[in-house]
């Protein structure tokens, strides 16, 4: 017997009223895990470079703001005996770290928009260009049109491109509360593991969850400052107090107006 092409609609449209295709949720809610979009308002994003931009300035007035380590920080120094960022790393157009580092993410953060963006450095965006940052040449390229851009960049793991779960399980895989970034239709945001996980398990729950388009992770362990500052009043949401910031390198300060 043959299916006539109206049947098949109609039955097409059935499968689809009851396994419906999952999608990332409009604007979510805040929750425990959820400790931040840019959805709920105007929100922006910067990077500080330590201790060049302490101290980090009162509570101000915004609806939340929410300051949490971003990259990872180096065992060597940099000038001086300040603490250097792991990887590549701008500071509004001022080249801190030409290096690359092994991790496969990038952040790149307008100061002019506020707005970060997330890629993967095989293919890193900036003007009118796409770069492969495992090539030298083009490497040097990126950063002298970061430098003149402005724009503030780092590096750390991606845990989800392009909507996919993209880090393995392993046996010893080592557990901490994780944190986030990411990036998803509606803006940015920052999500936290409630209780200790592997880096497969954090990108699972965030996925199910948010379903963000890119995630990186941020550095946490005895790295993990967090502030959070909500209609006028501080709190400590990581392991470092307010003023314990000596061996970071690096800050992400993420406003909501």
């Amino acid at each position: 017997m043959t299916c006539r092409p109206a049947a098949l609609m109609a039955f097409a449209m059935v499968l689809q009223m009851l396994w419906p295709a999952p999608e990332a949720m409009a604007c979510p809610p805040a929750s425990g895990e959820l400790r931040f979009h840019s959805c709920w308002g105007k929100g922006r994003l910067a990077v500080l470079l330590l201790p060049d931009d302490l101290p980090i300035s009162p509570i101000p007035a915004v609806r939340l703001r929410l300051v949490v380590t971003g990259a990872y920080t180096a065992r060597d120094t940099r000038g001086d005996g300040l603490p250097k960022p792991v990887g590549l790393f701008v500071h509004g157009g001022r080249v801190i770290n030409p290096n690359l580092g092994r991790m496969d993410g990038v952040l790149i953060s307008d100061p002019g928009s506020g707005r970060p963006t997330l890629h993967h450095r095989s293919r890193l965006p900036l003007g009118n260009r796409i770069y492969d940052l495992s090539q030298l040449t083009e490497r040097r390229a990126f950063l002298a049109n970061a430098a003149a851009a402005g724009v503030s960049v780092l590096q750390s793991h991606l845990l989800i491109v392009d909507g996919r779960i993209d880090v393995h399980q392993t046996d010893d895989a080592p557990i901490f509360v994780r944190r986030m970034l990411f990036t998803d239709a509606d803006g940015f945001g920052i999500y936290q593991t409630r209780a200790a996980v592997t880096l497969r398990t954090a990108a699972e729950q965030l996925a199910s969850q948010l379903a963000p388009t890119m995630a990186l992770n941020l550095d946490m362990g005895s790295y993990d400052y967090c502030r959070e500052a909500n209609s006028g009043i501080e709190i400590g949401c990581g392991v470092l107090a307010r003023d314990n910031t000596d061996k970071l390198s690096n800050l992400l300060v993420l406003t909501l107006e």
